[in-house]
Formats: C-alpha cells, structure tokens, sequence
C-alpha cells in the first residue's frame, strides 16, 4: 500500500512540477497606458518590489493577484496587469499560464521603465518634492 501511494504522489507531483514550470511562449502582451509610478508613493518616497501572480486563461482573459510589496506599489502593478491585452500568433495554440510578475519601483533622478513582459518591471522616477517635513509625511 506504502509503494503504490508513494508511486501515485511521484507522478502528481511530476504533473505538478512540469505545470509549473510551465512558460508563457509564443503571446503577445499588449497594454494601452503605461505602468505608473504612483504619485503618493514618489511623494513619501517609497521604493519597493512587488510580486504579482498573473494567472491567463486560454481565451486570453487574466487575473492578478497581489503576493507581496508595499500596498500602494503593488495595486499599481496590479491595475497595469490587469489592463493587458493577451494574444498567440496565428499559428499558435493559446495556452494558459501563470507567470510571476517582479516590479521595482525606485526613486531615480530620472523616468525610465525597462520591460520583459510578462515577467519582470522596472519603474523609474524621481520623487516629489513636498513642504512637509519627512516626519509628517509618514
């Protein structure tokens, strides 16, 4: 009974660990407005990463939800994933998958936004200046 149980749990989980291992190959992520940096985070000068769990349908439909990161930072990266477009080439079959989403958000003297969609974000900018005194702001 030992040997079939430990036999059965080696094949679910080799089913498991080939799922998800599982990459988002062959689609096209498209999204209209670009991530934000949000304004009350650049203002308290907050700088955090994010994870978002993206879960896409076959039909191309996706979900998000929020793993970890500072709440303001990561309902950004949230509302920009939510916001994507999913398709497949013509020739390629729709799959469904999850991938990880990884933003940094840091405070920089500039804007810029490097993207690998729809794995990884870098959110640029530099921080707002306000008359608050840093320990008013927090």
């Amino acid at each position: 009974m030992a040997l079939r149980t430990t036999v059965i749990f080696l094949l679910i989980s080799g089913f498991a660990a080939a799922g998800a291992a599982q990459k988002c190959k062959g689609m096209d992520v498209k999204y209209e407005n670009p991530i934000q940096y949000p304004t009350a985070a650049r203002a308290t000068k907050l700088q955090g990463d994010v994870v978002v769990q993206i879960h896409i349908a076959t039909d191309g439909t996706l979900k998000a939800d929020i793993v970890s990161g500072p709440s303001v930072l990561a309902e950004s990266a949230k509302r920009f994933a939510e916001t994507w477009s999913i398709t497949w080439p013509g020739d390629k079959p729709p799959t469904a998958c999850d991938p990880t989403l990884h933003v940094s958000y840091k405070l920089k003297d500039h804007f810029n936004v490097k993207m690998r969609l729809p794995s990884h974000i870098l959110v640029e900018a530099p921080p707002i200046e306000t008359n608050e005194s840093p320990s008013a702001a927090h």
